[in-house]
């Protein structure tokens, strides 16, 4: 799986999303603006995303994250929480447990559909539920004069080269120096 680099998909992808499915709008807005797990995500109440800050206890590795809510992703959440109960789950399921007549956790896998089906539209292939974590990584890094250790905070992630790899970087350099590189060009 890969970030998405390029604003411009980005933006177009949030067009059509919003346009389609309000509610995987506001998960891919989630996603780039929060970089949560697809699963920390999927756990989220109304109440979690009505302050300032979205504090998790992540369910990988149980630490507590703290991360202020982007006035972007207030705007954008706004009308798709609007009236909703504070308890209640921000992504559920169209499907109900009929014995006790509860919603459900929207499911990752439908997740995955969504993100591989828009994101194809646009010549994205190396897309996953994990893309919108990836995609807040990529961009957060080129954003804060790559300050790795803030990523790696926020990430849980005890190496710099997990974190680097992770969000594209390795992969980035690699491409560079492999297209920079020429037999009539070297010494």
């Amino acid at each position: 799986m890969e970030p998405i680099r390029d604003f411009q998909v980005i933006d177009a992808i949030l067009k059509e999303l919003k346009q389609k499915n309000p509610k995987y709008h506001a998960i891919f807005l989630v996603g780039i603006y929060t970089g949560l797990r697809i699963s920390d995500m999927l756990r989220l109440r109304v109440k979690d995303l009505k302050g300032k800050e979205l504090s998790i206890r992540q369910k990988k590795n149980r630490s507590q994250v703290l991360l202020p809510i982007h006035p972007e992703l207030k705007r954008g959440i706004a009308e798709y929480i609007a009236g909703r109960e504070d308890n209640e789950m921000v992504f559920c399921s169209r499907q109900v447990k009929l014995k006790v007549r509860i919603k459900r956790e929207l499911d990752r896998s439908t997740v995955y559909k969504m993100l591989n089906k828009v994101c194809g539209k646009y010549g994205l292939t190396s897309i996953g539920c994990h893309t919108t974590r990836k995609t807040f990584g990529y961009h957060l890094y080129m954003s804060s004069e790559k300050n790795i250790g803030l990523l790696m905070e926020i990430f849980g992630h005890s190496d710099p080269s997990i974190t680097l790899r992770y969000i594209g970087i390795t992969q980035d350099t690699i491409n560079k120096a492999v297209l920079k590189f020429s037999y009539s060009s070297y010494p």
